[in-house]
């Protein structure tokens, strides 16, 4: 295999193939292309969402979903990298461990359900509300461990035909939400749609690698690979649990202590903000097998570990240093001055995607190396910081304190706590001298720029020039990433061709 990005022999046929470095190129090329195209289906659904149910149903929708994803561990008991960490290296068995991980989620799934039914009272949601979240449950907790098949896309590095898939989801409930908004119809029909379009989801997933013959072995349960699941996933539980709590308590918070009224716009700064968050998962997706197979050559970890922080970092202070300038007309522009608040919770906001982006890169190089048993108790006082602060602010500040206690919270928890582990420490503190120079570069350029006395464009533009000047000057864009991506496209249409 080269390390340039370019082709390597395959085997004793000589058949040129490309590289991990090129595979791991085109996987994320992919993604994030699909990913790009994504954001339209996404802001253009959230957008006709708002406007068609206003504030106080898009409070509510919000508050199904966000109630729902604090059962999210159960759904598939976080075996999703332990599944493509064993098939990365059992290929061969790939029909048994599949088989085996899916029934053994879905048991849990089940438990999740049932459980988020009873406890729904407890947290205010009660009457119809409680019979949505039933319909709800079966797309968020019951349908994710149908899909595991689908991990085998990203074993093979063929995440194009998952992109495929998603985006085509992602068009079904756009079309589903024209339809509704035009038909004027009830509340309950939009969980109805958006569950009928995960059944296809799955569907189409199972048909798709059953067609393919991609999974290799006989289909069976083998009870102890089911029990080396259940070990190894168990600190990824816990730490989703933690996580699902500081994701998306805030909402449940808001919708129990302020009303769907106040949930309503910050709802939307939270679907804006979670646009972002795309980005690193479909990053680590593709690097993902890699870095579980080089995890033991420690150079070559350290090497695959530096360039992704660098390119999360840089690609998501970016994002912090962009936003400020154009939320206020943005959102007033697309979902009216009734959710103006909105832009003032996205420009806070937009700052928690720092500690998903380092923490996506720093999470899977830890699962990687077996080292998952730390991040639990990182996620839990996340989630206690989160709840206390949120107990705290809510009620003085409403949903602008809720967007503080995210921040804060997250960054505690992906990143601050990891220092104080000595096995952890010297992949944080590499995160974060990469991640110096794009904060102070970021941070000047949300306090300087406001300050132009021009039009919002012209503050956009200062801003990405600014972005981009600093980041060259620092090191932080080189001139070999050019060329590295320029090379790897090359040799990738030539092997294409």
């Amino acid at each position: 295999m080269t390390q340039n990005g370019g082709l390597a022999s395959d085997g004793p046929t000589g058949k040129p193939r490309l590289s991990l470095g090129a595979r791991v190129f085109q996987n994320t090329a992919a993604q994030l292309g699909g990913r790009v195209i994504g954001i339209f289906f996404s802001a253009g659904t959230s957008i006709l969402l708002a406007r068609y149910l206003g504030q106080e149903k898009l409070g509510e929708y919000g508050a199904i979903y966000a109630y729902l994803s604090l059962y999210g561990f159960f759904a598939t008991f976080c075996l999703e990298q332990i599944l493509a960490r064993e098939i990365s290296v059992r290929r061969d068995q790939a029909a048994e461990i599949f088989h085996t991980g899916t029934l053994t989620a879905l048991g849990f799934s089940v438990i999740g359900m049932v459980t988020a039914l009873v406890a729904a009272p407890l947290f205010g949601y009660g009457g119809q509300v409680k019979w949505l979240i039933l319909l709800a449950s079966l797309d968020v907790l019951i349908l994710p461990p149908l899909r595991f098949s689908g991990i085998i896309f990203q074993v093979e590095m063929r995440l194009w035909y998952n992109v495929a898939i998603g985006l085509l989801r992602q068009a079904l409930w756009l079309v589903a939400v024209v339809l509704l908004a035009t038909k004027n119809a009830a509340f309950y029909n939009v969980i109805v749609a958006r569950t009928g379009i995960g059944v296809l989801e799955a569907l189409l997933v199972i048909w798709t690698v059953r067609r393919m013959k991609l999974v290799e072995g006989a289909r069976q349960f083998i009870a102890s690979e089911a029990k080396m699941m259940l070990r190894a996933g168990l600190p990824l539980v816990l730490t989703t649990l933690a996580s699902g709590i500081y994701h998306r308590i805030d909402q449940v918070m808001l919708h129990k202590m302020s009303g769907d009224q106040v949930l309503g716009p910050y709802v939307i700064a939270v679907q804006l903000t979670e646009l972002f968050s795309a980005l690193p998962i479909a990053l680590m997706a593709s690097l993902f097998p890699a870095m579980a197979q080089t995890a033991q050559a420690e150079e070559k970890f350290k090497r695959y570990l530096g360039e992704t922080y660098r390119f999360l970092l840089v690609v998501v202070f970016a994002a912090c240093a962009l936003v400020t300038p154009v939320a206020a007309p943005v959102i007033e522009l697309f979902y009216g001055k009734q959710y103006l608040a909105t832009s003032g919770l996205l420009t806070v906001l937009v700052w928690s995607e720092v500690p998903i982006f380092f923490a996506a890169a720093l999470g899977s190089a830890m699962v990687a190396k077996g080292l998952q048993r730390y991040m639990p108790i990182g996620a839990a006082v996340g989630a206690v910081m989160n709840i206390v602060l949120n107990l705290l602010w809510i009620p003085k500040y409403g949903a602008m304190g809720a967007s503080w206690a995210t921040v804060i919270s997250y960054s505690v928890s992906g990143i601050l706590y990891l220092l104080f582990v000595s096995k952890t420490r010297p992949m944080v503190v590499m995160g974060l001298r990469i991640a110096l120079w794009p904060l102070v570069l970021s941070i000047g350029i949300t306090v300087a720029v406001p300050m132009l006395p021009v039009n919002l464009w012209w503050k956009l533009a200062a801003a990405s020039v600014a972005y981009l000047v600093g980041a060259r000057l620092s090191g932080m864009i080189k001139k070999s990433d050019f060329e590295r991506l320029q090379s790897m496209f090359s040799r990738s249409k030539s092997y294409a061709g």
